[in-house]
């Protein structure tokens, strides 16, 4: 399995051109999950698709058109959707693997019987994914005396997911034990706390962020039901003569779709912005 890299997902995040690739995508989603399959790219690329062809036939009833925005949507579901919810599932699954570290060295420290090296044996083997291999390549590193190769390890470690500052606040102290030979315990159960309530955090803003999807969802349905009735209240033929083949309707459609492609691209951002959960010092 290819191994990802921290800064690689960062790069996932950018928008510059012919920066995506189905192999490196792949692998990123491995690191925790299965590779992307047929589901992945339907619902993060056809279902964009088909929801901008659906609208836009809706509204003016040209084939052509409907056909030009599902290529439109296509395309931003591959540029957008489909790196950006790679990202944000590699990004849940990593930090989800550091807390359960963060909690299981915790508890195995505080049996004083415990050195930090064979706490790492057992904490990694309750890890999986990248994570898991990221352990196994510190414990090789802090297996010697050598000070320098364990402030090496504990460095890589620490660099690869700055990000999350507490978690790196943790592994200091660790290698403060290593070094010193004793764990200050109750230092490690608030750091441990602290990496708690920031995964609380984190549960509580996506059950917020899907509730507000499933609202999203909804909101589709209705706009769906209301163009339609407002088609056969008028009576279909009326409605396409006197407005989807009158230039008045174009203009009107053609606002009302930049005004919806506008709103869905700040919804999309809302839904895959994680900034709020980022700690700085």
């Amino acid at each position: 399995m290819q191994v990802v890299t921290r800064r690689n997902v960062k790069r996932l995040g950018t928008k510059k051109k012919n920066v995506l690739n189905v192999d490196e995508l792949n692998a990123y989603k491995a690191a925790y999950e299965k590779p992307l399959g047929t589901k992945d790219y339907f619902y993060y690329i056809g279902y964009p698709a088909i929801l901008s062809g659906v609208f836009s036939f809706l509204l003016l009833y040209y084939w052509w058109l409907s056909l030009i925005f599902s290529v439109i949507g296509a395309i931003y579901g591959w540029k957008t959707f489909l790196p950006k919810s790679v990202k944000k599932n590699y990004e849940a699954y990593s930090f989800n693997e550091r807390n359960k570290f963060v909690n299981n060295m915790t508890q195995i420290l505080t049996d004083e019987t415990k050195t930090v090296p064979k706490a790492l044996h057992f904490a990694s083997q309750r890890s999986s994914g990248e994570f898991r291999d990221d352990l196994t390549k510190l414990q090789a590193r802090v297996m010697g005396t050598d000070n320098e190769m364990i402030k090496e390890g504990f460095r890589e470690l620490s660099d690869k997911y700055s990000d999350d500052v507490i978690f790196v606040q943790y592994l200091e102290q660790l290698e403060t034990a290593m070094l010193e030979g004793l764990a200050n315990i109750d230092t490690l159960k608030d750091i441990k706390s602290y990496h708690n309530d920031m995964k609380k955090k984190q549960n509580e803003y996506e059950v917020k962020k899907q509730r507000h999807l499933r609202d999203m969802r909804m909101l589709a349905g209705v706009i769906a039901i209301f163009l339609l009735s407002i088609t056969f209240s008028f009576g279909f033929d009326t409605y396409i003569n006197a407005f989807a083949r009158h230039p008045i309707g174009w203009v009107t459609c053609g606002i009302y779709m930049l005004l919806m492609l506008h709103f869905f691209r700040k919804f999309s951002i809302y839904m895959f912005d994680d900034s709020i959960l980022e700690v700085k010092l």
